[in-house]
């Protein structure tokens, strides 16, 4: 057998959905620590947050309807198994996946909830009430999710340097090194990636739609929310103090 023979692995919807929620997550970092909150800029921090969430609603059903790797009984979620894969990549030469392998499994899952948390915590931090604490939290979820992403990275440069069989091209190409006995996919799911790409653009159109530049006020399904810094505490504690006058 051709040892640098490859397999269809990842279908283009797993693939798509891979690359728009890093860069949506990559984009939103970015404007949160280099944008002043107070700037009109700042609200497609959230802007970005709320798509992910969208993205991320659509990848949980397509872990249960797609195709075999993008399936979350895919996924190697066993602890020991995955303590012995981070052992074996230390002290000898750790067992390759088809699919995803126990710490790239742990991964996705961990970026999942932290995505989630993230949206949780950014729409209550709209509602203006115990903002520290929600402040806090948002912090806390975007760090681990930030670090997962950097483990993630160096997990994958490093199985490639030890293996050599070009891991990090599998969400490009969805190919990864055939293993004996174990099937590939043979519908990568293209007409499937394009609705994404359409879903997924008729959302940042419906977002554009209901998003007031001048106020930076969202209309989310009839929920009013506001993404700049004037919170309803906020506007609370100035209205209290305009009565004391």
């Amino acid at each position: 057998m051709n040892k640098r023979k490859k397999t269809k692995v990842y279908d283009w919807p797993t693939r798509i959905f891979h690359w728009l929620f890093a860069i949506l997550f990559l984009g939103a970092y970015i404007i949160a620590e280099f944008v002043d909150d107070e700037s009109k800029i700042f609200s497609y921090h959230m802007l970005a947050g709320i798509t992910m969430i969208f993205l991320l609603l659509i990848r949980i059903v397509w872990g249960f309807i797609g195709t075999t790797y993008a399936r979350f009984s895919s996924f190697k979620l066993q602890p020991r198994e995955l303590v012995k894969y981070l052992k074996d990549s230390v002290i000898a030469k750790t067992k390759r996946y088809l699919g995803h392998n126990p710490a790239s499994s742990y991964a996705a899952i961990l970026m999942f909830i932290c995505a989630l948390g993230l949206a949780v915590t950014g729409i209550l931090m709209t509602s203006g009430t115990k903002m520290e604490f929600y402040e806090e939290s948002h912090e806390l979820f975007a760090n681990l999710f930030l670090v997962t992403v950097i483990i993630h990275v160096g997990g994958i440069l490093f199985h490639h340097l030890k293996h050599n069989d070009s891991l990090w091209s599998s969400m490009l190409d969805g190919s990864k090194k055939s293993l004996p006995g174990i099937d590939g996919i043979r519908n990568t799911k293209a007409i499937s990636g394009i609705i994404l790409l359409m879903l997924t653009s008729l959302w940042v159109g419906y977002l554009t739609k209901q998003y007031e530049t001048d106020t930076q006020n969202l209309s989310l399904f009839g929920i009013e929310l506001n993404l700049g810094e004037d919170h309803s505490s906020e506007r609370f504690f100035e209205e209290y103090e305009n009565e004391d006058d």
